[in-house]
């Protein structure tokens, strides 16, 4: 039995049984407690490695996570640095006093030639899916958690960055709702940091020459049009699900790693391990490169 099988298949296990007692009301999940509990990923690997048999590094893998689990419970609630900046309830009880937040945030600036937005949030849904004539265009509905919105511009450059606002509480009967549209004009950049979301991005209208994008239990959807000759994607995710959309004119490239992940890339040739090219790459006008790290993923790339 291969250690990196027996490392993430515990992984899965032990979240699995957080969330589903988490569900059942035997105690509330909180993620800064079980951040609280980071060294267990060392003992595991450490379970892994060691030179015995299968069996035994299973058995010795399934009682490191039953005793996570009960230390788990036995935390106490306290108060840190961490909890204080990503504070998520995904409890299902609701106050009827709770006020959903919306927001609407712009900004115009027709002598833009390119433009990086930043987003950094945790759980909710994130779509991109038209243009408009501002350089953005965010409207923010469902749920209590807010953003801060800024813009930052330098010789014909803009960074537009969008935040999550600290201390926000999620309940299970209110989403969180970011719906974005862009200017079609300037060339455009995306570093995006999210945590347990629904990311729905159809770039097809948009010259993009570079996406970084990380996530965790994420549902990603990205499709790519070919408006600009070179797009670099860097995908960096645990426990998600992966999407690219290409177009069939375009060249494409596949590098990276991927750890008990389904992966499905019809359409290519495996150049060497981890890598993978279209027949046209070298010869291609559009070239598509894509980097992904995604542990216990499943990873797809599709041509339109």
């Amino acid at each position: 039995m291969k250690h990196q099988n027996v490392f993430w298949g515990t992984i899965l296990i032990t979240f699995g049984l957080l969330f589903l007692f988490d569900r059942l009301g035997i105690f509330n999940l909180e993620w800064y407690m079980v951040w609280r509990l980071w060294p267990v990923l060392l003992i595991l690997w450490g379970v892994s490695i060691l030179p015995v048999r299968g069996l035994y590094k299973l058995i010795l893998a399934l009682a490191v996570a039953a005793l996570s689990l009960l230390i788990y419970s036995n935390l106490d609630p306290v108060e840190s640095p961490f909890h204080k900046k990503y504070r998520f309830d995904y409890s299902n009880d609701h106050d009827s006093t709770d006020v959903e937040v919306n927001q609407v945030f712009s900004h115009r600036n027709d002598s833009v030639k390119t433009a990086l937005l930043r987003l950094e949030a945790g759980a909710g849904e994130f779509k991109l899916n038209s243009s408009t004539s501002e350089l953005i265009y965010v409207t923010k509905t469902g749920g209590q958690m807010q953003y801060d919105f800024k813009i930052e511009e330098l010789e014909g450059n803009a960074t537009v960055t969008l935040n999550q606002k600290t201390d926000v509480v999620l309940n299970g009967k209110s989403r969180n709702n970011l719906d974005i549209m862009l200017n079609e004009t300037p060339i455009w950049g995306f570093d995006i940091a999210i945590g347990a979301a629904s990311f729905d991005f159809d770039l097809t209208p948009f010259k993009v020459s570079k996406i970084d994008l990380e996530g965790g239990a994420t549902s990603i959807q990205i499709k790519l049009g070919d408006l600009h000759p070179e797009t670099e994607v860097n995908i960096d995710a645990a426990a998600s699900s992966i999407k690219i959309v290409i177009p069939e004119s375009a060249a494409c490239s596949i590098m990276g790693s991927s750890i008990l992940s389904h992966r499905e890339t019809e359409g290519f040739n495996q150049v060497s391990k981890g890598h993978y090219e279209t027949d046209n790459f070298a010869t291609a006008s559009q070239k598509i490169k894509i980097n992904v790290d995604a542990a216990v993923s499943s990873f797809e790339v599709k041509r339109y």
